[in-house]
């Protein structure tokens, strides 16, 4: 979950003809720890987000590189954090977290958008489908019906499994339905809207200031100078053009991957 792959390649298969877990000390301390803490797993997500390892780069200084590629070239001792795409949840919760529409209310029924509870094929909007606020991820419809869509597009587009087999490990796929989500659906439209508001309100009309405000909510870091040039040569001094710039960092590569 944390790394992209487990210390054990096949989740489900732990028998004696499945390949050896790749660190099986460390499996094992792992495994005492999780004993030894009252099998909380809190305690387990908190121990391993705290080391170092988690909290290694995806990039390494080239004079390192070059050798530890020679040394390991799969990356299988971690000598760098393996860059990952984030999950289906993580990248909706971010979306809405930006644009500051998301609502963070624990329990509750789960909520349909999209494509959701519609005869197969169809699209088109529930008149109950709110755009002013949007729950987490974690509580999106999901399942399968033979004649009914019962998974959102965004789910179906994330490789977010619809239950009707076993699946002990997500698989990561790169689709042209992943990108026109980004680019083109109702529910990020929304979101960059909301996120171009916020943007203009808490930078008090500085177009500047807005740049570096964006770059900071959406990732994580402070435009670097180029970026800062290229982004107020299009806004033109017109603040309507904030969304724009809010939808193009929802669709940078960075705004999705862990590095």
């Amino acid at each position: 979950w944390h790394f992209g792959q487990g210390l054990h390649k096949l989740p489900s298969d732990f028998g004696k003809f499945a390949a050896d877990p790749s660190h099986p000390k460390l499996l094992d301390w792992l495994a005492s720890e999780f004993v030894r803490q009252g099998f909380s797993m809190k305690a387990i997500h908190r121990l391993i987000v705290t080391s170092q390892t988690y909290q290694l780069a995806s990039t390494v200084a080239p004079e390192f590189a070059s050798s530890n590629r020679d040394a390991d070239p799969t990356n299988t001792y971690l000598w760098q954090f393996p860059l990952q795409r984030l999950s289906a949840e993580p990248i909706w919760d971010s979306i809405f977290a930006a644009a500051e529409c998301l609502d963070l209310t624990v329990g509750g029924p789960s909520f349909s958008v999209g494509s959701t509870n519609r005869q197969r094929g169809r699209r088109s909007r529930r008149e109950d489908e709110s755009t002013e606020s949007y729950r987490r991820a974690a509580y999106l419809t999901r399942g399968y019906s033979t004649n009914r869509d019962v998974m959102a597009n965004f789910l179906q587009a994330f490789d977010v499994d619809d239950g009707r087999a076993p699946c002990p490990q997500r698989t990561q796929t790169v689709t042209a339905t992943q990108g026109l989500f980004m680019m083109n659906s109702d529910e990020v439209e929304v979101a960059t809207t909301k996120f171009a508001e916020r943007l203009q309100r808490e930078s008090n009309g500085d177009l500047s200031a807005a740049v570096d405000l964006g770059y900071r909510i959406a990732l994580v870091r402070q435009p670097s100078d180029q970026e800062r040039e290229h982004v107020l040569a299009y806004l033109q001094d017109n603040a309507g053009r904030l969304k724009g710039f809010a939808w193009l960092l929802f669709n940078l590569d960075e705004f999705i991957y862990i590095r």
